[in-house]
């Protein structure tokens, strides 16, 4: 019984370690996602781009080059 109830905890410690690591890389894509079309509007700096998105210069850099 011991055994079976630390096994339950195990698997609900690890769903929710995915959990949040599903919820970190849907930010990191919509970040990546939102600098891309303010790229593409060629309405702002890549510095304002930046600090909008939390992303660093090298990374809005980065996608400006893939463009």
């Amino acid at each position: 019984m011991l055994m079976e109830a630390r096994l339950l905890d195990e698997r609900r410690e690890g769903e929710a370690e995915g959990i949040a690591e599903g919820k970190e890389i849907g930010i990191a894509k919509e970040k990546l996602a939102t600098a891309k079309r303010m790229l593409a509007k060629g309405c702002y700096s890549l510095e304002v781009i930046a600090e909008l998105t939390n992303l660093s210069l090298a990374d809005v850099e980065k996608l400006k080059k893939e463009a």
